[in-house]
């Protein structure tokens, strides 16, 4: 007989037992990500689940984020850009309605918005809304075969980093996260975005420290130029976050990225790359994406309140963009301490 029920993921074995081998889970509904969030932002974190004779055969991670800037609400999960439930591999579509119920009356009871980073149409009274795309590129056996299944010019451009010098590595220490920083610093000023707090990107060497994930940097020479973040979980890599400088991208030090990092992971015996979230107006990214033989699909976040229309930025944040752009490299930093947290 199955029964739904709220559960401290931290506490309750099951949790972890089903992420380990259930269908859809990745690096986000790791506990070590769920770790993360709570140490890092303060974030409740609980999970929505459902039981046949004890098992949990059905969860769904979710943080409370209780902010006076964007509102108390539930949203499974922060900083994720894809989290749909886990299933255990015998789970039904009865298992995931149930979850879908019990999630909506929870954030009903608490009287709390909800969002979920995931097409849940079971939720009751929930709005699916397709806003983004996301790029998922399946992995053959054979490295060779998959450098071939990118497009001609990816490997062209990749070719071209390696006779201009351009050296790449993997790397797992506390210093590699310190480059990467350095890096996003200068990448999110360039967009006009604000900057991760460091503390956060900092946290990322206990999940490395884990095997689950690690920076991969690009050097001309002695110096650092190009650096990302993977992270990964069971046979699935997350690609999470890149930077560079803007006076290397003509050297093409992302393609030659990417493709070591692929061929590695395919050495490894890893079965996809998740390579993240793109805006839907985001059309040379998308390209850039799709060149590694990536399929594009769309993605759907679910909404127990009516979405945010899409749409051109406000004033407010067309003035935030301008302002981390034209200022010095710590007006980004205090932004992403004060916004991430309550933006979630």
């Amino acid at each position: 007989m199955r029964t739904t029920e709220l559960i401290d993921p931290f506490l309750d074995p099951g949790y972890a037992t089903l992420v380990g081998d259930g269908q859809g889970a990745d690096i986000f509904h790791d506990l070590l990500w769920l770790e993360l969030l709570r140490d890092e932002y303060g974030y409740e974190i609980g999970a929505c689940c459902v039981r046949d004779e004890g098992r949990i055969e059905a969860a769904i991670p979710f943080a409370k984020i209780k902010s006076r800037l964007t509102g108390n609400r539930l949203v499974a999960l922060p900083f994720s850009d894809h989290c749909p439930p886990v299933l255990a591999p015998d789970a039904g579509l009865e298992s995931l309605g149930m979850l879908g119920d019990a999630l909506a009356a929870h954030a009903n009871e608490s009287r709390l918005d909800l969002t979920v980073h995931a097409s849940l149409p079971s939720v009751p009274e929930g709005h699916v809304s397709e806003r983004f795309v996301r790029h998922l590129l399946t992995l053959p056996t054979d490295p060779d075969e998959a450098e071939k299944g990118m497009a001609k010019t990816f490997r062209q451009k990749a070719r071209q980093a390696r006779r201009g010098g351009l050296q790449v590595e993997r790397r797992t220490d506390a210093e590699a996260l310190a480059i990467f920083f350095g890096l996003h610093l200068e990448t999110r000023r360039r967009l006009g975005v604000p900057t991760q707090p460091k503390s956060f990107i900092a946290r990322f060497e206990k999940l490395f420290a884990a095997g689950k994930g690690c920076v991969w940097v690009v050097e001309d020479g002695a110096e650092p130029i190009c650096a990302a973040v993977f992270l990964t979980h069971g046979k699935t890599v997350t690609y999470k976050y890149s930077a560079s400088t803007a006076a290397s991208l003509s050297k093409r030090p992302n393609n030659l990225l990417l493709l070591e990092a692929v061929r590695h992971y395919v050495e490894q015996g890893f079965a996809q790359i998740d390579l993240g979230r793109t805006d839907l107006d985001a059309v040379g990214l998308r390209r850039f994406k799709r060149s590694l033989g990536a399929e594009e699909l769309p993605l759907a976040y679910t909404y127990l309140t009516e979405p945010t229309p899409l749409g051109e930025p406000s004033l407010k944040e067309k003035v935030m963009e301008t302002t981390i752009r034209r200022g010095p490299p710590v007006v980004g930093r205090l932004a992403g301490q004060v916004l991430y947290r309550h933006v979630g």
